[in-house]
């Protein structure tokens, strides 16, 4: 890998990284700061994870409870009561599972994000369209999205999540500039896993 590409790499890692901080300033998501790799900002997201994240960005109610909304979630799946709370919300549709531990994709990760964050589409023939046009025009995403269908990250997700708020600090990483030794550090790390 030359160094161009780690450098490139870095920066969005470092930004990230600071997104993730920002979402664990807030309760939204658990707070790593002090062992940053233990966000795992380079892997997929399930649907239970997932729905954990959109609820908190949402700030909305979510009961201690679960009443079998889902055959494939039981009452003692931690995951149980932010799908509920999600379907209660109308975030999400019934079914009659919910598939907790399948990959979110980016479409759907951007839709929930903006869902919870009151951000309204824009009409467009195709829905997938519509969250993707705000998205750009609300400056929530920074690079090309053409894949739809490509499972989500963590990094992509808190990024996308961090700038659906007004008081997120945000900069888009351009350079080798905007790395920080010590991220750059950790994406070789990573690297090497």
């Amino acid at each position: 890998m030359s160094t161009l590409l780690i450098s490139s790499a870095s920066a969005y890692t470092k930004h990230n990284l600071e997104s993730a901080n920002f979402l664990a300033e807030k309760w939204i998501i658990n707070d790593n700061s002090l062992s940053a790799a233990n966000y795992n900002l380079d892997m997929n997201i399930t649907r239970r994870e997932m729905l954990k994240v959109l609820m908190n960005v949402s700030w909305k109610t979510v009961t201690d409870s679960c009443t079998g909304e889902f055959s494939d979630l039981q009452s003692s799946d931690w995951g149980c009561k932010y799908a509920e709370a999600a379907l209660q919300n109308d975030y999400i549709a019934a079914n009659n599972t919910f598939r907790p531990d399948d990959n979110v994709t980016q479409i759907e990760a951007l839709k929930m994000i903006m869902q919870a964050a009151g951000i309204e589409r824009d009409a467009n023939v195709d829905w997938r369209a519509w969250y993707v046009s705000k998205a750009y025009s609300d400056d929530l995403l920074d690079e090309n999205f053409i894949q739809y269908d490509i499972p989500a990250i963590r990094g992509w997700i808190f990024s996308t999540a961090a700038k659906s708020y007004s008081d997120f600090d945000y900069t888009a990483p351009t350079s080798e500039t905007d790395v920080d030794p010590e991220i750059e550090a950790l994406f070789k790390e990573l690297l090497e896993l």
